[in-house]
């Protein structure tokens, strides 16, 4: 690969993960903003909840068929489109219309942002490096995607800061993520290069023998496990913010700038230390097999760390052991892809299947963690506590079975070569 090429390489991959993180940000405002976003918008906890549920029930069935459509029609096309419509739809967003028409919104971007994306974008990093970069590739993926993602946030943060009024400032932050989503999509459709057979591949099989064939595969179930488990206990972080605030009284100020400290900073490092880690072990399945049980045991800390003012900063410095795990698999866990030896023509299939039950937490977490909180108070944060538990011990299941079916497949191909030569 000589030097030019290489460079357009990354610079694809900077400015995939650039808009990724702005794209991203505007449904996922919660993350960073959760309080100016309930405010600026007059919206309870399960309201909130709602409509990110809503979004997942889309991204649902869109993770999937989202896959087979990254293998079958241009993915330049498909990146730039999701990238432009959907900080188009953001400018509508930063009016703070009515309840009914922001679910409508969240419908809009489920299709903008996973239908016509997900899928392609993962396909676009992986054909960016050989099999035995895989790690590194994904890792330095999210790894931009949390500088970019700072860079932004605190941008963001800086704006929402000059203005009294946390309308204003909330509505100059969506702006921002709305622009840069647009200049984003238009770089990408000049930069990413498709020769003909690429542009008319009919490679992606969208028929029912297709489908079933992605749906028979205990690979992608398994993977897809893998996915769900992070992304369950991810999403969990989100609730760590309102419990900083509510339970250990700390600052909203210092609680949104921590907010996108362990979103964002923690990412440089963590994804890309983890990609470098899995190509060096020469596994990311058994990096994430370590790290499930680590996740494990910090989850349960917060059913035992008690609820005072005093014991703060051990609750945010596990909060911060957390988040470097969830990033680190965050880098990585689609890496298992290459690493289960699904061929590349298959990728986008399996990537949205695995999606498909990975992300599912979407179309229900945040209304029943939301319904928690406004029932129970406080006690719901213990219940948000003990389902991330289970769910990273279901991960330790995932990744433990992965490994041996990976182990077992050369075993098997060995096996039926001395059958053969035997028969001969």
């Amino acid at each position: 690969m000589d030097k030019n090429n290489k460079f357009k390489r990354y610079l694809i991959i900077f400015i995939l993960a650039f808009g990724t993180t702005a794209m991203y940000s505007l449904p996922y405002m919660k993350s960073s903003f959760y309080d100016p976003m309930q405010q600026a918008l007059g919206l309870s906890h399960t309201q909130i909840g709602n409509l990110l549920s809503l979004y997942g029930m889309i991204g649902m069935l869109a993770y999937f068929v989202g896959g087979m459509i990254a293998d079958k029609f241009s993915i330049k096309k498909l990146i730039s489109f999701s990238l432009i419509s959907s900080g188009l739809i953001g400018f509508y967003f930063s009016t703070f219309p009515s309840y009914n028409m922001l679910l409508l919104i969240f419908v809009a971007w489920g299709a903008t942002t996973i239908l016509t994306y997900w899928s392609a974008s993962i396909k676009v990093v992986r054909m960016q490096g050989s099999e035995s970069e895989q790690g590194r590739i994904f890792g330095f993926y999210e790894g931009l995607s949390g500088i970019s993602g700072t860079l932004v946030s605190f941008i963001g943060l800086y704006l929402f800061g000059k203005f009294t009024e946390i309308t204003v400032g909330f509505k100059y932050v969506v702006w921002l993520y709305s622009t840069a989503s647009i200049i984003c999509g238009i770089l990408l459709y000049m930069l990413i290069k498709e020769n003909k057979s690429e542009e008319e591949s009919s490679g992606g099989d969208l028929s029912f023998k297709a489908v079933s064939n992605i749906i028979k595969m205990p690979k992608a179930w398994l993977i897809g496990l893998i996915v769900f488990s992070t992304y369950l206990v991810f999403s969990s972080l989100t609730y760590l913010s309102p419990y900083l605030s509510e339970v250990y009284l700390m600052p909203m100020t210092l609680v949104t700038s921590l907010s996108i400290v362990r979103t964002y900073v923690i990412k440089m490092g963590a994804s890309p230390a983890a990609g470098i880690i899995s190509d060096k072990v020469g596994s990311p399945i058994k990096v994430m097999f370590i790290g499930f049980i680590l996740m494990a045991v910090s989850t349960g800390a917060y059913l035992v760390i008690p609820k005072s003012v005093s014991f703060l900063w051990i609750a945010v410095t596990n909060m911060i052991i957390l988040s470097i795990i969830l990033f680190g698999f965050r880098g990585i866990y689609f890496a298992s892809v290459s690493e289960s030896n699904i061929p590349l023509e298959k990728t986008g299939a399996v990537v949205g299947f695995a999606s498909l039950i990975g992300f599912s937490p979407d179309a229900f977490y945040y209304t029943l963690a939301g319904n928690w909180l406004d029932t129970y108070g406080q006690t719901g944060y213990t219940y948000i506590f003990i389902f991330s538990l289970i769910c990273a011990l279901i991960g330790i299941f995932a990744t433990f079975a992965l490994n041996k079916l990976n182990k077992k497949e050369p075993e098997q191909e060995s096996n039926k070569i001395k059958k053969e030569e035997q028969l001969v």
